[in-house]
């Protein structure tokens, strides 16, 4: 198998999350288009993208990444489902026109929590997609507890999961890279924070804010903290501007872009 590479499409990047169900479709082409330039640099790629302004309105009106609360979480589980896969099958398509060989994994029927953590995750089909040589492509989705009924579970989150357990089935898991608005994370200044480490981390961590618009999963503070639990397993994670041209493209290459690496 080559290396693996995680790309995490911020929910941000393809939707406006000030604007219920919006999409971006200039910006979505463009990050196809440079994943379909990255399926050809001998690495296998993994897909993730955020729920933007599909997921997260209902999310917060149901309140459904806190458990079943009341009789109207039960609709809300049905309806964060719906339009989390909505975004999905429109990622999927814009792959697909781009004659990348795209396919819908559901972590929704994948996954398991319990009390909001992982209890089990099948990764048997993600696999066998893998062995094939088609594009797994999973988002931010609603997920079932066993304990509390229901969860969210962010894109990175499910991403970080994956990657642990195919790194511990002997995957060679090469890093993350989160694809956002943004060239990186950026300090008090406006400047760029070229690396972050556990050991530097809580002196940044009152300067990153949450995403802007509707997000119940947690913004900027909640990627680096789960990248860089990540990182400490032997994953590093790079964060850069999805649509900045070519940037995605070079930095599955290896080379180097203006972005934050996170390390251990």
């Amino acid at each position: 198998m080559k290396p693996l590479v995680f790309i995490k499409i911020g929910g941000s990047l393809i939707t406006d999350k000030t604007k219920p169900f919006s999409l971006k479709r200039k910006a979505l082409a463009v990050i196809c288009d440079e994943i379909k330039r990255a399926s050809t640099l001998g690495k296998t790629l993994i897909i993730g993208h955020g729920a933007g302004s599909f997921g997260h309105v209902p999310a917060k009106k149901y309140q459904t990444h806190k458990g079943i609360i009341n009789e109207e979480s039960y609709r809300g589980i049905a309806e964060v489902a719906d339009v989390a896969a909505q975004l999905n099958r429109i990622v999927v398509k814009a792959l697909l026109t781009k004659g990348v060989n795209a396919v819908s994994v559901s972590p929704l029927s994948t996954i398991i929590a319990r009390n909001h953590e992982l209890q089990s995750f099948c990764t048997e089909s993600i696999e066998e997609l893998l062995r094939l040589g088609l594009l797994p492509v999973l988002y931010g989705d609603q997920i079932l507890d066993t304990n509390i009924g229901c969860t969210i579970y962010s894109t990175e989150k499910i991403l970080g999961y994956l990657a642990v357990i195919l790194k511990n089935k002997g995957y060679s898991i090469e890093r993350i890279i989160h694809c956002g608005q943004t060239n990186g994370v950026y300090d008090a200044d406006g400047k760029i924070i070229p690396l972050i480490t556990p050991s530097t981390f809580e002196k940044v961590r009152n300067v990153l804010g949450a995403s802007g618009g509707v997000d119940v999963t947690g913004g900027m503070i909640h990627k680096v903290e789960e990248t860089l639990a990540l990182a400490k397993q032997g994953i590093p994670g790079l964060i850069i501007d999805g649509i900045e041209h070519g940037s995605l493209a070079k930095a599955i290459a290896g080379e180097r872009v203006l972005g934050t690496r996170i390390e251990a």
